[in-house]
């Protein structure tokens, strides 16, 4: 390929640049952040877009091969922290899914859901896929700075009594999740990572991708639409993307709602690693957040509440 020109395309997690070749045809290029994701998370990331590419009209991202065949290129260099892992991809056109949440397309939100879960467990990964389960609310081997290390001790005994009930919770939800729902999930999929492309709704950013709960995957997405429309709209558009989904396959069995207080609780234990400055205010709201479930069985986010 003939690049016609390169520029960076933003910088979060990841490194990316956006590439036009010579033909016209664009691309990303992913840089993966040192530590963010391992060499088996990305390769697996890219044997399911390839066979979502061959056997689906999902449109999802193709993934690019070097002259070699690779799929994943590590990249070091002098002056640089670590091993960057470039993965080349086709560019998805359309707009983000977050700029357009209407019931109707939450509809079809819950349709590409459907669609992506029934291609997980009808496919066959190879043999070096990864073995990783979601399974816990910590699942890709991240320490428990949260439950360890006396962060807990930090918190008011109100707060700190609701985060062990809620792990509680958490720890029996997916200990009663059927067994025979394992599949490949995307684990990533809310408005952020899908486009809206004439009307047909594409999904990227698979760097997530591990063996996982339907209702997990629903659950991760669900949490960032309530926290981005609030309470009330939630509802609306949470029915909507469940009407969407149950045009394909029936609705997984177990607590939504819980499974997205496992989603908070990786959070705080993420700030415990990267940012403890937050620490103090994420356990008094969530601690709020985890009492009210406790009475109402409802999950409600407090509206002023901003992500750190």
């Amino acid at each position: 390929m003939e690049v016609r020109d390169m520029r960076v395309h933003s910088f979060a997690t990841n490194l990316l640049y956006r590439i036009r070749s010579r033909s016209g045809t664009r691309y990303i290029l992913r840089m993966a952040y040192p530590g963010w994701r391992t060499f088996e998370d990305l390769r697996a990331e890219a044997a399911w877009l390839d066979a979502l590419h061959r056997e689906t009209d999902i449109g999802a991202p193709q993934v690019i091969r070097s002259r070699k065949g690779d799929v994943i290129l590590p990249m070091s260099g002098f002056g640089v922290s670590g091993t960057w892992y470039a993965t080349l991809m086709t560019w998805i056109d359309g707009r983000l899914l977050a700029h357009a949440l209407t019931p109707e397309n939450l509809e079809r939100m819950g349709e590409l859901f459907a669609k992506l879960h029934r291609h997980g467990k009808a496919w066959l990964p190879p043999k070096d896929f990864t073995t990783k389960r979601f399974e816990a609310f910590l699942s890709r081997g991240e320490p428990d700075i949260l439950f360890s290390n006396g962060t807990l001790q930090s918190f008011a005994a109100e707060d700190k009594q609701a985060f062990l009930t809620a792990r509680e919770w958490v720890e029996k939800e997916y200990s009663h999740l059927p067994r025979n729902d394992l599949r490949v999930i995307h684990c990533d999929l809310w408005h952020e990572n899908i486009k809206v492309d004439n009307g047909k709704l594409r999904p990227f950013d698979f760097e997530d991708t591990i063996w996982g709960y339907r209702l997990h995957d629903i659950a991760m997405g669900m949490l960032d639409l309530l926290e981005t429309v609030g309470n009330a709209r939630y509802q609306e558009l949470l029915l909507s993307l469940r009407s969407g989904y149950e045009k394909l396959l029936e609705w997984p069995e177990g607590n939504l709602e819980v499974l997205q207080i496992g989603r908070l609780l990786w959070k705080v234990n993420w700030t415990a690693r990267f940012s403890k400055d937050d620490l103090a205010g994420m356990s008094v709201a969530y601690g709020g957040i985890f009492r009210n479930f406790e009475r109402t069985g409802e999950l409600r986010w407090p509206e002023p509440l901003k992500q750190p």
